[in-house]
């Protein structure tokens, strides 16, 4: 995994998403779609790795987007960054097992601490920008999270696809 060819992904919880997340609604799925789509053009221009913050909501779309995508996308890898070990657990019981479908389908999963701490989340959000060269977001302006992660991307020169304009 190198940066020039690694894409990081960014965007809002589910409440903070068109519908509030829901699946079945025409907004969010006009926003996988566009995931799909975003994910597609960077594969065509050399992107390889897709990095996710596993949240539950845009990222965790954008990592299943991804594992749909190995099937017929030669070399295409998702890397799954947690900030911490620990983070599935604290989500309901149909999102953690969302969640470690993908972690068990990943290329690569990297939990950044065993344990939660204050600000762990941000720190996850910082190597992912690091490592990547495009950020393809979701950001409406709303969501801490997500800012601090779309600032950091804008500070550090990455190229950016914001979804939020197309829905």
């Amino acid at each position: 995994m190198n940066r020039e060819t690694t894409c990081c992904f960014t965007g809002p919880r589910p409440q903070r998403l068109p519908s509030l997340g829901d699946e079945s609604s025409p907004e969010i799925m006009t926003l996988k779609s566009d995931i799909r789509t975003a994910i597609f053009d960077a594969y065509y221009e050399g992107f390889r790795f897709f990095m996710s913050g596993m949240a539950d909501g845009f990222d965790l779309f954008a990592a299943e987007t991804v594992l749909e995508m190995k099937k017929d996308y030669e070399g295409i890898a998702l890397v799954a960054v947690l900030p911490y070990s620990g983070a599935p657990k604290r989500h309901s019981a149909y999102i953690a097992a969302r969640m470690k479908r993908v972690l068990d389908n990943a290329d690569m999963v990297i939990s950044l601490m065993e344990n939660h701490i204050p600000g762990c989340e941000l720190m996850r959000n910082k190597y992912m920008v690091d490592n990547s060269s495009r950020i393809i977001g979701y950001y409406n302006g709303l969501s801490k999270g997500t800012a601090h992660c779309w600032n950091c991307a804008l500070e550090s020169g990455l190229e950016m696809v914001n979804l939020y304009e197309s829905i």
